[in-house]
């Protein structure tokens, strides 16, 4: 059990652990028996062969344990529950009450913002975007499954030089038509008319590779693009018009797509917003001797890093990069919400960015805490058949092509079951990309099958979780409780549920999730080679619901029981009447 997870009563295992604790509160570790065939439910060791004999004494005597299953050899225990406590704690599960499986004590009075997503409102989320929604929509849905506040955050670049290429774009290519006269979804009409005003009129300029990420801000052409961003700057009424207009459509139309995915933002913050304190924050770094005005009237940060030893904060006309404008955003985070835990997530070609703007903060900011508090840094996607993605080389499939693909297949129509809510294609599809971005370790990076791959159960936990899931919501499944502790397949489920609570525990210990994904995936895979079952069925209901809930999966109820329409909803709604 994790030191931070309380023991719970009605959980299998921490019983077992109250029960040793009750002879020395720290030489027993209970062990689950993983092994479906084995006799034992259970075990436990010791350090201590001098406690031996107490520890079977207090264990014969536990009511929940068979007297004549426990066995002693040197310093491990072998025990099973009685055929009662499984039925009893199976009923439970098949009601929908979660006995051993909740989890909100575990985090509950903590407070966290979950930054990510972060896009641009210049064009369509493409499939670049979905590991970075997926860890964050997983980070914050166990969090929250465990009882902390969440609150996920998304900082909307809208200020930069692409904001700048986007209006100039629709200026020159498309104005006065809008995305509903062209019939494209709105931020898919931005985005071809940003990537061809910056494929035809503003070609990235060369610089270093370091620089990369804020490439586009450090361009000091005076065109069309510029222009409009000098005349948002000075309040000009047709510029920021024409900018409010091209923002909303971009940002509504990635809505919708993240919608698709089940995932929403409580706290939407927008680079604009700080755009005026960039001025104020780039004194202060000067003032302060934290940044530096070189020969060429820019401002940077030197790093002493020898392989990225400047970064660029200003332009030599004092326009901000990309850099400044989170400066300002997280120096405004820590003097606003100073004490709160914040969790940043970011691909790891920003990684030089996170490090130093971490240390430039601390120094411009002494008395505060830095934030973000954390940073959860993720290798990169690519696809296998495309390579490296790039939005603005037309490389990189948009999230809704490839969902609208896959919503297609017959493999998904064949299991989709519309007229059950939360089993439908969508559902499914979405459990299948965010899930197959969940299953890699977080530092490495990730490789995007083709569309036939993420729907092979072997090779995408993903679709392997949302086939148990239809599997498990099939309405042959519905009935009253009806337990059957004698019965191999049903005695084995009802002992895993056991473990979600320990495994959730762990998980958020470091945030790092993989293993409670495959725990997830491996009952599925169990579950899917399984004859049909109402009573396994019913059970495994339990499971997912808690289990796809704590990792973002259920699009239309997450952890936290907020469901798309904004009404809450526990569990044990979810597992008795099925997700809405």
């Amino acid at each position: 059990m994790s030191d931070q997870a309380p023991l719970r009563a009605d959980n299998l295992l921490d019983g077992v652990e109250a029960t040793l604790r009750r002879v020395d509160a720290d030489a027993f570790r209970v062990v689950p028996v993983l092994r479906q065939d084995d006799a034992a439910d259970v075990g436990a060791i010791t350090r201590d062969r001098a406690l031996a004999d107490a520890a079977v004494e207090v264990l014969r005597a536990d009511p929940a344990l068979d007297a004549d299953s426990v066995t002693q050899e040197q310093q491990r225990f072998l025990m099973r529950f009685t055929d009662a406590r499984i039925a009893e704690l199976g009923a439970g599960l098949e009601e929908g009450r979660l006995p051993g499986m909740e989890t909100r004590d575990l985090r509950a009075g903590e407070r966290a913002i979950v930054d990510f997503c972060d896009p641009n409102a210049t064009k369509a989320l493409h499939i670049g975007h979905l590991r970075n929604i997926a860890l964050g929509q997983a980070i914050s849905s166990a969090l929250r499954a465990a009882g902390a506040h969440v609150e996920r955050q998304s900082h909307i670049g809208d200020a930069g030089r692409s904001m700048g290429e986007a209006l100039a774009g629709y200026r020159r290519y498309a104005e006065p038509g809008t995305p509903a006269e062209a019939g494209v979804k709105s931020d898919q009409f931005v985005g071809d008319l940003y990537a061809r005003y910056a494929r035809e009129e503003s070609p990235i300029a060369d610089v270093a590779d370091e620089d990369a990420p804020v490439a586009r801000d450090l361009d000091e052409r005076d065109d069309l693009a510029q222009q409009l961003l000098t005349g948002i700057e000075q309040d000009d009424a047709d510029a920021v018009a024409l900018w409010r207009t091209v923002r909303g459509w971009a940002v509504a139309g990635q809505n919708e797509t993240l919608a698709r995915l089940g995932v929403h933002f409580e706290r939407i913050l927008y680079d604009s917003d700080r755009t005026a304190r960039t001025a104020e924050v780039a004194r202060l770094g000067i003032e302060r001797g934290v940044f530096v005005r070189e020969e060429r009237g820019t401002v940077a940060y030197l790093t002493g890093d020898d392989s990225y030893p400047v970064m660029p904060l200003t332009r030599a006309d004092g326009f901000p990069t990309h850099h400044l404008r989170v400066v300002a955003m997280w120096r405004d985070m820590m003097i606003d919400e100073e004490g709160s835990a914040l969790i940043h997530l970011s691909g790891d070609e920003w990684k030089a960015h996170v490090q130093h703007v971490e240390e430039l903060l601390g120094r411009l900011e002494p008395a505060l805490p830095v934030l973000p508090s954390q940073h959860v840094l993720h290798g990169m996607v690519s696809s296998e058949v495309d390579g490296e993605l790039s939005s603005s080389k037309g490389t990189a499939q948009l999230i809704d092509e490839l969902l609208d693909e896959l919503v297609a297949r017959p493999e998904v129509t064949a299991v989709a079951r519309e007229g059950r809510p939360g089993v439908g294609a969508e559902d499914l599809v979405a459990m299948a990309v965010l899930g197959f971005c969940l299953d890699k370790p977080v530092v490495k990076g990730l490789i995007l099958p083709p569309v036939a791959r993420l729907l092979d159960p072997e090779a995408n936990t993903g679709w392997r979780v949302a086939l148990a899931w239809a599997k498990a919501w099939d309405p042959a499944n519905d009935g009253p409780a009806d337990p059957a502790p004698g019965d191999s397949d049903y005695r084995h489920i009802v002992l895993q549920s056991q473990l979600h609570r320990r495994n959730l525990a762990v998980a958020l210990d470091g945030l790092d999730l993989l293993k409670y994904v495959r725990y997830v995936g491996h009952l599925s895979e169990w579950y899917l080679a399984r004859d049909a079952d109402p009573r396994v069925g019913r059970v495994m209901r339990a499971i997912l619901s808690s289990g796809l809930g704590a990792l973002g999966l259920v699009r239309s109820a997450g952890a936290d029981g907020a469901g798309a329409d904004g009404a809450t909803r526990t569990t044990d709604e979810l597992t008795t009447t099925g997700p809405r």
